[in-house]
This record gives C-alpha cells, structure tokens and sequence, in this order.
C-alpha cells in the first residue's frame, strides 16, 4: 500500500504544497530520521531502503524492520508527540525520502479537499499494517531459544510465501541483527538444523522440512 493510493496526480502537487512537504536525498549509511529532528516530522520512502534500527549505550543493534520504497517513518513519535531517543532510521543504499508535517497531514485544511481524507485514511491503514508487522517481531522474539526464534521467523516468512520454499529478504548480518543473536553462532545453529533435517538451505533460499 501506498500513502497516495486513490489521490489522482493533478491532486497530489496542491496536497503536498498542504502539508509543507519536501523531499531530500540521501547517501548509503547516512541516518535519515533520528532524534535531532522534530518529533511532529514523519517520511515516506521514495526511492532505496532503509532500516529501523535501535543501538544501546554499548553499541548493541537490533535491526527492528526494513522499510522500503512507499514505507512510512517517524510516524508512530509523531503521533504520540513524543520524542525520539532510541529509534533511528538508516539509509542501507543510497535513497530519497518524501518528509511532511505530521499535524498538517492530520488536520485538513479549509479547503476540506477530499484528497486530504484519503492521505489520512490511506496512513491510518499503514500504521496498522506496520503494527502487524511488530506483532510478528514480538512473536520471534519472545521465544526463549535461538533455535526457536530462527523457526519461528522462518515459518512466518513460509507462510506470506504460501510455499515451505522461499527466499529470505535479508542476508545472515541482518537476519542476526533481527533476531538479536550473534551470526557466528546463528550460523552455526542453521548448520546443525540442516544437518538434522529440519531445514535446507543455499545462500537466501530456504526450505522448511519439518518443524523441531
């Protein structure tokens, strides 16, 4: 789903004018929405990826999702107004990114332009696609074993597939990053779940053979 899903073109230069949008662009590694700016700007990825990430005072990062063109960021502290310490955004290829003023976007103007309460519909559906998303993320996470975890997000990943055979979005650093597991040992543990059968595996494909 798009954020301008349903607006007509000629509509969307007067709604982005509306909401005092503006795009920018990016370079790979650059944080693209952090807690320095404003908690009432939100985004939309237009062009590359980025991830969601959260790092602790001893450097230990989580990789909490991976957002990609059509994505929103900053939505959920804009909504709360609260301010942002822990979650950053980082640019994984070179990108662009659409910002706008959250309590523009919220509030129509005098015009009550229905395009405007369409934005507003379509962002509302997407805040709840990403809580999904999260509720997933608490699924694997609250396993108590790493083999368990691995399982899990490999059956979730089985089942958007509608096949035991898929292709997974993100490499071993990322997947580590996901599960917050170390990769060596991460590796090491697929290894041995292949070895008893309960997996195959060749780089990002990957098939579920039985569950342990």
């Amino acid at each position: 789903m798009n954020i301008f899903d349903n607006i007509a073109q000629e509509n969307r230069e007067a709604m982005l004018k509306c909401i005092n949008a503006y795009t920018k662009e990016f370079t790979k590694g650059d944080f693209v929405l952090s807690s320095e700016d404003s908690p009432m700007l939100m985004g939309v990825l237009q062009r590359g990826s980025v991830h969601m990430v959260t790092e602790d005072m001893w450097g230990s990062r989580s990789l909490l999702c991976m957002l990609e063109p059509g994505d929103l960021m900053g939505e959920t502290f804009a909504c709360a107004r609260e301010e942002n310490y822990t979650i950053g955004y980082q640019a994984v290829s070179d990108c662009q990114v659409l910002f706008m003023d959250f309590g523009r976007v919220m509030h129509t103007c005098d015009m009550m332009c229905a395009f405007h309460h369409r934005l507003i519909e379509n962002m509302v559906k997407m805040i709840a696609a990403k809580n999904l998303e999260f509720i997933k993320k608490i699924d694997v996470m609250s396993k108590m074993h790493m083999r368990e975890k691995i399982l899990t997000l490999l059956s979730q990943y089985a089942a958007a597939a509608g096949s035991q055979t898929f292709v997974m979005p993100m490499g071993r650093v990322r997947m580590a990053e996901y599960l917050c597991v170390d990769r060596s040992a991460m590796s090491r543990e697929l290894a041995k779940m292949a070895e008893e059968g309960l997996i195959e595996f060749e780089r990002s494909r990957f098939t579920i053979k039985r569950m342990g």
